[in-house]
């Protein structure tokens, strides 16, 4: 009998392969939905925790230290993890272990046990995005990969879009302990589609069957690779500042209750969504047309990198809820098109034995860098108040654009 835990095929193949390629990618979807999800609870309910274990802002942002510190150093070793033993098997444990510390988050008696959580959280998060990037190049072509690799990243602005309303509605309802408890058991739904659905594709697109996994010398020397490790480490933390921080900005410096800032707080997300989305299809239509991947890809970006400089002025319009939601919105579609559109770069240029564990280090750089620029957060809002964030935030994508300037478009050839 064979075991459908380490059978790569547990299904017959299907009738229809250009079908079956959007039932898994519905799945990488939910994965990266339930991935941020989990990790947003803590953002908002981040009054009620605060409230009830004597937190600071300080306090807050040691939570999310500890969180991004685990998800720096698992990105990359989920990578290797990822092209070691393939998407199926890993994102199996991936999520069931996020699962079960986003659940057990609900039974804290206090920061350090909440924080012994977040480290968890982080170790098993990672390793969606490497996992789900690997499957993604097995089942379309590089033509049109941009717009599937961003439907399944589009998962986790979707997780942050419904995440406040209906948080919040599971707090006054149940309490803030079940707003952990009841998504970490959806983890467990997941993981058995998983198991009953998935399956290698018969015949991959990403070329990397029998290939060896280029040696770390030959990653590590390539000046593509540093140009996306290092635009992520500049770009990624204004992502994450939103991520954690925005639900609890809306309830602290606006003077929403948990409700109001649930009813609004996704209307970022879902710009961002849809904006992010459409940019990453965009860049295939470029690719199509002729353009090459890198510059087709480097051309969106640049574009939404220069409306970012206009969220330097949130810090002067605390009292306006509507242009401070605008504002957050063109912030957040900058963010995700350029989340989006950068792995699309990463799976048209990496090498296709390595893509997972290219994608890995990638992303521990964007982690490592929201975790530098989120440990400060918190002292810097205690003493001076949001305004020195916004200004820093608005010009980090542009100087990521000039990172990629001087890497991929001078030297658009494929990694090798």
């Amino acid at each position: 009998m064979s075991d459908p835990l380490h059978s790569p095929s547990p299904l017959p193949a299907p009738a229809s392969p250009e079908r079956w390629r959007w039932i898994v990618l519905g799945l990488l979807v939910a994965s990266t939905f339930l991935n941020y999800f989990d990790r947003q609870v803590l953002s908002v309910v981040k009054p009620q925790i605060k409230a009830e274990f004597a937190l600071t802002d300080a306090h807050y942002s040691l939570l999310v230290s500890v969180f991004m510190a685990a998800y720096v150093v698992m990105y990359p070793v989920s990578g290797v993890l990822v092209d070691r033993f393939g998407s199926r098997r890993c994102l199996i444990f991936f999520v069931t272990t996020w699962s079960a510390a986003t659940a057990l988050s609900g039974f804290s008696a206090g920061l350090m046990h909440l924080a012994l959580c977040r480290l968890v959280l982080g170790m098993a998060e990672p390793g969606n995005y490497p996992a789900a990037l690997r499957t993604t190049a097995m089942w379309f072509p590089p033509a049109s990969r941009g717009f599937p690799t961003s439907m399944f990243s589009a998962g986790s602005a979707i997780g942050a879009i419904v995440a406040p309303p209906l948080i919040a509605w599971i707090v006054v309802q149940h309490g803030w302990r079940a707003a952990f408890v009841i998504p970490g058991c959806f983890g467990v739904v997941w993981v058995a589609a998983w198991l009953l659905l998935y399956r290698e594709p018969v015949h991959r697109h990403d070329r990397a069957a029998g290939l060896p996994r280029p040696p770390w010398r030959e990653l590590v020397r390539n000046r593509p690779l540093w140009g996306l490790v290092l635009a992520r480490l500049v770009s990624d933390p204004v992502w994450y500042f939103l991520l954690f921080w925005f639900p609890g900005y809306l309830q602290e410096k606006l003077k929403l209750g948990i409700g109001q800032a649930g009813a609004i707080g996704w209307i970022p997300f879902l710009v961002a969504d849809v904006g992010g989305v459409a940019a990453a299809a965009y860049s295939d239509r470029l690719v199509r047309r002729g353009r090459a991947p890198a510059e087709a890809r480097f051309a969106v970006l640049l574009g939404v990198a220069c409306f970012a400089p206009l969220c330097m002025v949130l810090g002067s319009v605390q009292g306006s809820v509507v242009l401070t939601l605008a504002l957050f919105s063109l912030l957040a579609f900058v963010c995700t098109t350029w989340l989006f559109t950068l792995t699309a770069l990463l799976a048209d240029t990496a090498p296709p034995a390595a893509l997972a564990t290219v994608h890995g280090i990638s992303g521990a750089f964007g982690a490592l860098g929201a975790l530098v620029f989120n440990a400060g957060i918190g002292s810097v809002v205690d003493r001076f108040g949001y305004a020195p964030v916004f200004v820093v935030a608005g010009g980090l994508h542009l100087a990521a654009a000039a990172v990629l300037k001087w890497s991929l478009i001078r030297q658009p050839a494929r990694m090798t």
